[in-house]
């Protein structure tokens, strides 16, 4: 389970470097960005020969990858490569040779895509009715419909998942409660692991290997222990952002000011910037560290090191804005009262991180601003320090 949600989680991260639409060529003898319209017959097959499809088609052929973001995003073409979306609902139709990568509300993969890798997906609902190859998800509700096929593994964590179509090997599920289409029969060709509140009664022919289950643990945890939990990660979460605060009054009293200033005027900007060093700085550490042979190895493990840092102070960063902001609104220059508006700020971000669903996203949001506004300003520290502004 470890193995799978690292990668899931990693490729996630990967999907949201995407911060507009466009298409990068890849192919020496293929110009940039060229596509090519086809009626031609399309042979379609995975690495492993599993997938096999001769149909005409009409779609664009597009030989790259592709990086896409919108509220609404269709994938109707034959790509050459892997294709990266960010967006609401996310509808595939078309096939692809490589691999998906999806963070969406809504994926939905229709009975005429063909998807020769693996789909790594963070959504609300997914549903899977065409054919791929491995599927590595996260999600509230996952169906997989009867035509569906997928010719490899699956890894899924979801609250509810029903599965009618066809997995030719293994099936790796934790979940809360798991169904089968009426009168299935060889859904899964491979074992069954998976892990739920309450064992599911199986009809014969439904798995045709192994069934592995593992029960949830009903741990319930008393309301004490829960406000203990809570009360405990405010009073660190408030330590160090007094530390930080006080630190950046001492070596750049004018921090505070453009941060305001940044917040209020220039969000969006600072939320862009902080998303492009976040992870524009992870990926480049990864490129050193896989394609440097080891010569970069040091300075991919700095640059990774430096960033995690750089996030981990991002939320204070933040909120020293919004006090900052309000002290201005206020019309107070007291600092005391600027201090008291940041640390509020953070004891708000702190419990809004309990809120189920939400929470999460927020502070994530928030600690990306912050990570932008930080960035910004870095170079002009000598005016920070020494109180001047423009």
């Amino acid at each position: 389970m470890k193995s799978y949600l690292f990668k899931i989680i990693l490729c996630i991260f990967l999907v949201l470097v995407v911060s507009s639409t466009f298409v990068l060529a890849t192919d020496e003898n293929i110009p940039e960005n060229q596509v090519v319209s086809t009626d031609e017959n399309i042979n379609t097959t995975s690495e492993s020969g599993e997938i096999l499809a001769t149909y005409e088609t009409n779609y664009d052929l597009v030989y790259s990858d592709m990086y896409l973001l919108d509220s609404n995003v269709e994938v109707s073409q034959v790509v050459d490569g892997n294709v990266f979306v960010y967006g609401g609902t996310v509808k595939v139709t078309g096939a692809i040779s490589g691999n998906l990568f999806v963070l969406a509300e809504n994926l939905d993969i229709s009975e005429d895509a063909i998807i020769q890798g693996s789909i790594f997906a963070l959504a609300n609902n997914i549903t899977i009715s065409g054919i791929v190859s491995d599927v590595y998800s996260m999600s509230n509700n996952f169906n997989l419909e009867e035509k569906a096929i997928v010719s490899r593994n699956i890894y899924i964590m979801s609250g509810a998942t029903n599965l009618s179509g066809q997995v030719s090997r293994d099936a790796y599920i934790s979940t809360r409660d798991l169904s089968f289409g009426e009168d299935a029969k060889e859904v899964i060709k491979g074992d069954l692991n998976y892990s739920s509140y309450n064992e599911v009664e199986l009809d014969e022919g439904v798995v045709s290997g192994e069934v592995n289950f593992k029960q949830f643990e009903n741990s319930v945890q008393s309301i004490g222990t829960i406000v203990l939990n809570i009360v405990y990660s405010a009073v660190v979460s408030l330590v160090f952002s007094v530390a930080i605060i006080l630190v950046s009054l001492w070596f750049a009293p004018k921090f505070k000011d453009r941060a305001a200033e940044i917040v209020e005027k220039k969000n969006l900007s600072a939320f862009g910037f902080g998303l492009l060093v976040f992870f524009g700085g992870i990926l480049a550490a990864l490129i050193l560290l896989l394609f440097t042979y080891g010569f970069g190895a040091s300075i991919g493990v700095f640059l990774v090191a430096i960033v995690i840092m750089s996030y981990i102070a991002s939320s204070t960063v933040f909120s020293m804005s919004i006090g900052a902001l309000i002290a201005k609104k206020i019309k107070s220059e007291k600092v005391g009262i600027y201090v008291l508006f940041a640390l509020l700020v953070v004891l708000a971000l702190n419990l809004i991180g309990y809120i189920p669903y939400i929470g999460g996203p927020i502070k994530f949001i928030a600690s990306i601003v912050g990570l932008g506004i930080l960035c910004i300003n870095a170079y002009k520290r000598k005016d920070l320090v020494s109180g001047k502004t423009e």
